[in-house]
């Protein structure tokens, strides 16, 4: 299919149902690190729920992305919208750490699905010059719909209490599942990863990816390592420890006038006010790259901007220094895993590109998982800021990494 009006309608559908499903998942991010005595649970047990999610994952995404392959996208798709609007109203049903750890789980089977077919189809829909464009309307929107989510759903925590403010985020997502029904069916399509068989089970179509992984083109390799280091610093890290520093911070909350902010009401809108930021960013950065011909410069840019943002989280917890950072991570995290995605469709063939997506979820998932539990392990002999600062550091030796990777092969696909 074409960039025609009907892959863009395919891409804010997306978008749209994406951004529903991520409420339950966002508002947790923004409650569980001041909150979690909420939930009848410690604070060393926050790390492993919100880093379950993505580490059940790993497995998972290599199938999903075969399911994309041989089904076709939509059908995943929608199961997924449909486990997370079940995984949502599960948060607001139960208490404890076992429990929780169950559902964050479901909402990990759930993510595999929905983001590996989503991020196929719009790979399949797009050409290489907009395919920057689409992967970052995709990404900046759905995720901004995620924070309008979070926003909501820390403000209903503190003003009805979280089991209520579950159930109702659980009865939004469950629209996307409605709004998802709308994707136009896709032909499936014979997958090329084994040509003895037109349909290749699953087993063989994951020994023929391993196969594919050790003779792959070697950016290929450069792009799961970029999306496991910026995973890893920002979904993990700073995404799973905001909340925290804020508290250290700022205390209980902050008085605007006669109105006292909550600190999950504030860490909302902190992050409500970042995703804002990328959605106007990441879209013109990502039409940037497909004008340049380029991705390379523009990650060198978004990279750069993702090291002076957590540097400014560790230099000071002053109110100045924590709007910038929260305005230099936005574009960072905005532009560099669309980006990311875009490159690898400008890589691969279409038919193949679901174990690909499957690779590289996986990459960051492992990335994002393991920040918040790294993150909350050196936190209490580091300190936070500490942690900030040391993330920055090694989150800057990806832009000599950028760089190594040598000329693209054609005009497109650097």
């Amino acid at each position: 299919m074409s960039a025609t009006a009907p892959a863009r309608r395919i891409v804010w559908t997306l978008s749209l149902c994406t951004a529903l499903a991520l409420f339950g998942d966002t508002t947790l991010y923004a409650v569980l690190p001041a909150e979690y005595g909420l939930l009848a649970i410690s604070a060393a047990q926050v790390g492993w729920l919100l880093s379950v999610n993505r580490l059940v994952r790993l497995p998972l995404n290599l199938v999903s992305g075969w399911l994309a392959d041989r089904l076709g996208s939509r059908g995943p798709y929608i199961i997924g919208v449909a486990i997370g609007a079940l995984s949502t109203a599960s948060y607001g049903l139960t208490r404890g750490f076992w429990p929780l750890l169950v559902s964050r789980a479901l909402w990990g089977v759930a993510w595999s699905l929905l983001s590996v077919a989503a991020y196929n189809l719009i790979l399949e829909v797009s050409q290489a010059d907009n395919r920057g464009r689409y992967t970052s309307i995709y990404a900046s929107y759905s995720y901004f719909g995620g924070s309008v989510g979070m926003l909501l759903g820390g403000f209903l925590v503190d003003w009805i209490g979280l089991s209520q403010a579950m159930l109702a985020l659980s009865a939004a997502s469950g629209a996307g599942v409605l709004a998802a029904l709308t994707l136009p069916r896709t032909p499936r399509r014979p997958t090329p990863v084994d040509a003895e068989r037109e349909r290749p089970s699953l087993r063989r179509s994951l020994q023929a990816s391993l196969r594919g992984m050790r003779q792959a083109d070697p950016r290929l390799w450069v792009i799961a390592v970029l999306n496991f280091a910026h995973r890893f610093f920002f979904a993990g890290v700073f995404y799973a420890t905001f909340g925290l520093y804020l508290r250290q911070a700022l205390g209980d909350g902050v008085h605007l006038g006669d109105w006292a902010v909550g600190i999950a009401s504030l860490t909302s809108l902190l992050l409500f006010a970042r995703n804002v930021t990328t959605i106007v960013a990441s879209p013109a950065l990502g039409h940037l790259s497909d004008r340049l011909g380029s991705r390379r410069k523009v990650l060198v840019l978004g990279e750069v901007l993702g090291v002076v943002a957590l540097l400014a989280f560790a230099r000071s917890t002053d109110t100045l220094f924590i709007g910038a950072g929260v305005l230099l991570a936005a574009v960072a995290y905005g532009v560099v895993p669309p980006l990311l995605m875009a490159w690898l469709g400008d890589l691969t063939a279409a038919g193949s590109r679901g174990r690909h997506v499957g690779g590289y979820q996986t990459a960051g998932d492992l990335g994002s998982g393991l920040g918040p539990l790294a993150a909350y392990a050196v936190i209490p002999v580091l300190g936070i800021q500490w942690v900030y600062g040391l993330s920055g550091a090694l989150l800057a030796l990806t832009v000599p990494l950028i760089f190594l990777v040598g000329r693209a092969r054609s005009a497109r696909t650097h």
